[in-house]
């Protein structure tokens, strides 16, 4: 299936993105997970050649634009820049599918109805990680230090594309295959070697976390169908955990398969034939 890069401008970034299908299809609007790209879809894109099948770099990540020097980057931004690119891309009633952190934000952009969704597909989160508000003061204290002493935050360099590869490998549990298609898109060539474009600030802790009542306030306000897709061998294991906010979305369908944390691209044939389901069950089918 043909892909084609696409360019678009939000208030404040320069975003790159990939499409495949059809362009008149229901669109279908991808975000990958930290420090990850717009190619963590495409081996799921092949099985949803009857939509219009959109996968974006989130700022600081891929081929996307990075922050202003002298500023960092606040975890909550990121549902900003998914409501801005929906709206750039003039996208109404289209399917939102995310992985990890980009399912943790698309949960909460979902819980604010700002957008007109059909269905709502999460892989491997079901809102972002929390703190208890005792903790707050403590997280603060830690991000400060960390960005105004940037111990051990350097830049990293490849000699060659399998040494990347190799790196991404052990932090992230994929197969290789999987492990390469990030690599394509996430590194860029340098006269110093092979560098990753992901934004090196990306690194630094958050100011704060929400409460887990402050999520499960959002997941009450999911109005959409909502799959919740999980891997049972993955290092963020979460099949167990969140019943208050599982319970508070009002339509949700949770379904655990074999793989790990990057399920969609170890195995995407699999995980295509779950969400194809999902979209059938809730009568959304392409002609």
């Amino acid at each position: 299936m043909i892909m084609l890069p696409i360019s678009i401008r939000t208030k404040f970034h320069s975003i790159e993105g990939l499409e495949w299908g059809n362009p008149q299809g229901t669109p279908i609007l991808c975000f990958h997970g930290w420090l990850d790209n717009a190619n963590s879809f495409a081996p799921l894109a092949n099985f949803f050649p009857e939509y219009r099948f959109i996968s974006i770099d989130f700022p600081g990540h891929g081929k996307s634009s990075h922050k202003p020097e002298n500023s960092v980057y606040y975890f909550t931004e990121y549902a900003l820049e998914i409501v801005s690119i929906t709206q750039a891309l003039g996208l109404e009633n289209f399917i939102l599918m995310a992985h990890s952190m980009g399912a943790a934000i698309s949960t909460l952009v979902a819980g604010t109805n700002l957008l007109k969704l059909k269905q709502l597909i999460l892989i491997e989160a079901l809102g972002p990680l929390t703190n208890v508000s005792q903790s707050a003061p403590d997280i603060m204290t830690e991000a400060i230090k960390q960005i105004l002493h940037p111990r051990g935050k350097k830049e990293t360099y490849f000699p060659d594309m399998e040494s990347a590869v190799t790196i991404r490998l052990k932090a992230g549990d994929m197969n290789e295959e999987s492990a390469s298609i990030l690599m394509d898109r996430g590194i860029e060539k340098t006269p110093r070697g092979l560098k990753p474009r992901r934004d090196i600030r990306l690194h630094f802790n958050s100011f704060f976390r929400y409460t887990e009542e402050q999520v499960i306030s959002f997941c009450e306000r999911i109005d959409c169908p909502t799959l919740l897709l999980l891997g049972d061998k993955s290092n963020f294991p979460i099949a167990n955990a969140f019943p208050g906010r599982k319970s508070a979305v009002k339509n949700l369908t949770e379904v655990i398969l074999s793989g790990g944390h990057h399920l969609h691209m170890d195995h995407p044939e699999k995980v295509a034939h779950v969400i194809r389901q999902f979209l059938n069950d809730h009568n959304i089918k392409e002609t």
